[in-house]
């Protein structure tokens, strides 16, 4: 019998102003699904809302969590989430770069060194990780399945059960 407090489904969300990236957790060690969302303004396009909200009724899950980022071009997106969430009376979570990094410590805490160890704990994930970009290239749109991730990860190592003396059989 599985423990339900570790197996929880968790999604987590990068949030940017024409995308968002998107990896669900079963658990701390296991991905369900992940990928990335675009949306744009226009007639022909599903708004960012709408992806959402298929994203949330498709998984369910238990909490999301959010990687916070320093810009507000997001904020609507943003206002939508923290509504359904509350309607639909799923924790919303906000995981700041600093709890990220705290959770990836033998990193050498920049991206890209985040990247790369999410890709060597979930073997999955190892074909979509960019290239190291140069300063003067844009990053690429895959790393905002990484910085998802991150925040997933950062999330289960926040909630890390502290036992105090010998293990006790469950």
């Amino acid at each position: 019998m599985t423990n339900q407090s570790t197996q929880k489904l968790v999604l987590a969300l990068d949030v940017r102003p024409r995308r968002f990236g998107f990896v669900a957790f079963e658990g701390p060690n296991r991905l369900l699904d992940w990928g990335i969302r675009s949306f744009f303004s226009g007639p022909s396009r599903l708004p960012a809302g709408k992806k959402l909200l298929t994203l949330i009724d498709d998984f369910s899950p238990s909490v999301i969590v959010v990687r916070e980022r320093q810009g507000q071009s997001d904020a609507k997106v943003l206002e939508t989430l923290r509504h359904e969430t509350t309607i639909r009376r799923i924790p919303l979570r906000f995981i700041s770069q600093k709890a990220i990094m705290k959770a990836f410590a033998g990193a050498e805490k920049n991206k890209h060194e985040v990247a790369s160890a999410l890709a060597q704990q979930f073997s999955i994930l190892m074909s979509k990780l960019p290239r190291r970009h140069k300063c003067w290239q844009t990053e690429d749109y895959r790393m905002s399945i990484f910085d998802a991730a991150a925040a997933g990860v950062a999330y289960f190592s926040r909630r890390k059960p502290v036992t105090k003396g010998a293990d006790v059989p469950n």
